[in-house]
């Protein structure tokens, strides 16, 4: 004679509720994951945000010590490389590098400064760095004898950039601004000599 179990109607009710519970704990840490990778990432713009910062403060400090000292490789007018009396193209030393800054004649200038020279700024020391900056150097006679010149430098630091040719070593003095955690970092000092 064969035995007959009764049917019985809880069957798989394990089973959905193991698929219930691994659901809750993959749904927890997911949440946990995603606020890890948050923290992670703002305590990484910390770390960038100081390297943009220290390669405008860096450029800055070369660009005042190469109008203050004169550093002049190719002189641009009597005794600087930014000069306001004759403006023109020039190279100065600093930083260990020749740095090319360019008279921007055709720009006009802005609402308070007549010759704006550029120049782009790099850290030679640590080519690991890979920061760079931008700088703009503003002048404008205040008087009409010529004593009296008033300056503003403003350095533009990025934390992230490229050669030319878009690598990540050598000239390292493009921002590369398909980076998306690029960050930049503004100095700026107005000073009359």
């Amino acid at each position: 004679m064969k035995h007959m179990y009764p049917l019985q109607k809880n069957k798989g009710f394990v089973i959905l509720f193991a698929v219930l519970v691994s659901s809750l704990i993959l749904l927890i840490s997911a949440g946990i994951f995603n606020i890890v990778q948050k923290e992670v990432v703002l305590s990484s713009y910390a770390r960038e945000s100081q390297r943009a910062f220290y390669a405008a403060d860096s450029a800055l400090e070369c660009a005042l010590y190469a109008d203050v000292s004169g550093a002049v490789v190719t002189p641009t007018g009597p005794g600087t490389p930014f000069s306001a009396n004759a403006p023109a193209d020039g190279v100065f030393e600093c930083a260990g590098d020749s740095i090319a800054s360019t008279y921007l004649e055709t720009s006009g200038g802005t609402a308070d400064y007549d010759y704006p020279f550029v120049f782009r700024y790099y850290n030679t020391y640590n080519t690991n760095d890979n920061s760079c900056a931008y700088v703009l150097v503003e002048k404008n006679l205040k008087s009409t004898d010529l004593s009296m010149i008033e300056t503003r430098i403003t350095a533009v630091g990025f934390n992230i950039c490229t050669d030319s040719s878009g690598v990540y070593s050598g000239d390292v003095n493009i921002p590369d601004f398909d980076n998306p955690t690029l960050l930049e970092r503004r100095l700026s000092i107005i000073y009359t000599q």
